[in-house]
């Protein structure tokens, strides 16, 4: 079975219609239906908490009510603090490769697990190319 990496790029496009909101259900819907695999570090779920707060037409209420149908997808959130070397490699990632240390975390699973990153992020795309697939070319 395929495993893949997903950030919050894609997980709020299911729930805050846009482009290519079609395609971040289809990777979800993979992985409800048991095609696919995804993780994530569990940072994800601060970020999705920020996505949904800055939104204008998404209350605290509807905010609360996303981020607890996001958990009962059972994506596999892994603590990268829990983790030393994975710790480790995020940070390096970050300096090297001058990303968020967000985005390092992500990569540093990606590294982990020899599994490529799905993101709506081009500018992420653009600096890991051979890591990350974007969104619009996903393809099960």
């Amino acid at each position: 079975m395929k495993s893949y990496v997903v950030d919050a790029s894609v997980v709020a496009k299911c729930f805050i219609m846009e482009p290519y909101s079609d395609k971040a259900l289809e990777v979800i819907n993979a992985h409800v239906d048991g095609r696919l695999l995804l993780s994530a570090p569990s940072l994800i779920v601060y970020e999705l908490g920020n996505i949904f707060w800055r939104h204008p037409r998404i209350t605290s209420e509807k905010a609360y009510e996303f981020i607890g149908r996001f958990l009962d997808l059972q994506i596999g959130l892994l603590d990268i603090g829990s983790d030393a070397g994975l710790l480790k490699n995020a940070c390096t990632i970050s300096k090297i490769r001058k990303l968020t240390f967000y985005d390092s975390c992500y990569l540093a699973m990606v590294e982990r697990d020899r599994a490529k990153l799905v993101t709506a992020d081009e500018y992420l795309y653009d600096k890991v190319p051979n890591q990350v697939m974007l969104l619009k070319e996903f393809k099960e």
